[in-house]
């Protein structure tokens, strides 16, 4: 019984580790279980996935630049202002 809540139990780090790899690549189904049983006990992880999503969201939106623009890293302030309205606004 202990060896399996060590498979099934996570820590906040690799939790979030774990959200982020599902957003962007995707995760098997064991690890898919992992983070469903964290995130069934941890608000933190919870409202971090959120937040996550919702910054992925805004970004993708925000990322498509002028063809002129291509070579500027840093984002438009505009853009900037937009983000902290919306992380604001949580």
């Amino acid at each position: 019984m202990m060896r399996l809540m060590n498979i099934l139990m996570l820590s906040c780090r690799k939790a979030t580790e774990l959200m982020e790899k599902k957003l962007h690549t995707g995760i098997g189904p064991l690890e898919n279980i992992q983070l469903f049983m964290h995130k069934r006990m941890c608000d933190g992880c919870r409202l971090y996935e959120q937040q996550s999503r919702f910054m992925d969201i805004i970004l993708r939106r925000k990322s498509t630049k002028p063809e002129n623009d291509c070579d500027q890293k840093a984002l438009p302030a505009e853009v900037r202002r937009q983000i902290v309205n919306e992380l604001e606004k949580l």
